[in-house]
């Protein structure tokens, strides 16, 4: 009898894991992208901005990157499970406590090494490198990165990847406050 109960244990153990691992997955993929994240009124330009990038679908074949394909490390899942929840519990955080309209968002910008991870942006353009070894003018450009013999991310770079005009779109919000 005891060994029926330890079957039974067992798999109820293994159908709570199952349908838990379902459930973060889903929670994980619907905080992610552009719907959820710009439900804050504080992410509206930004949300504006890569709708007009190629990231954000304005490209050939229609295809977009999430948020969190940007804004999370990709080098391994505990660290971008774990810094997903640090920064929604900060940015819920922030919501509620900061003073929003006196957030200097150009400033944000220059640190956006800070809020942009290679890892992500790797994730994607998994063929840079040895695509770089064969356009010359990206392999001048990529050389120093992949030898590592630079410190500057993918965003030191490309700065305003992902927010096509966001210059724009925050002026328009500074505008709108005076």
């Amino acid at each position: 009898m005891s060994l029926v109960r330890l079957i039974v244990g067992v798999g109820l153990v293994g159908v709570f894991v199952a349908i838990s691992w379902v459930a973060v997955a889903a929670m994980v993929k619907q905080t992610g992208g552009e719907e959820f994240c710009a439900s804050c009124h504080t992410m509206k330009p930004m949300a504006a901005a890569y709708r007009d990038d190629v990231h954000g679908g304005k490209n050939t074949w229609g295809i977009r990157a999430e948020c969190v394909d940007c804004h999370l490390p990709h080098n391994n899942p505990v660290n971008y499970l774990y810094r997903k929840a640090v920064t929604g519990m900060h940015d819920v955080w922030a919501e509620f406590t900061y003073d929003l309209d006196s957030i200097d968002w150009e400033a944000m910008r220059e640190r956006r090494e800070h809020y942009v991870y290679d890892s992500g942006c790797l994730h994607c353009h998994t063929k840079l490198e040895a695509a770089s070894e064969i356009n010359n003018k990206t392999f001048v450009a990529h050389k120093p990165y992949f030898l590592g013999a630079t410190k500057e991310q993918c965003a030191s770079c490309h700065k305003y990847v992902g927010h096509k005009n966001l210059g724009e779109k925050l002026s328009s919000i500074q505008v709108g406050k005076e």
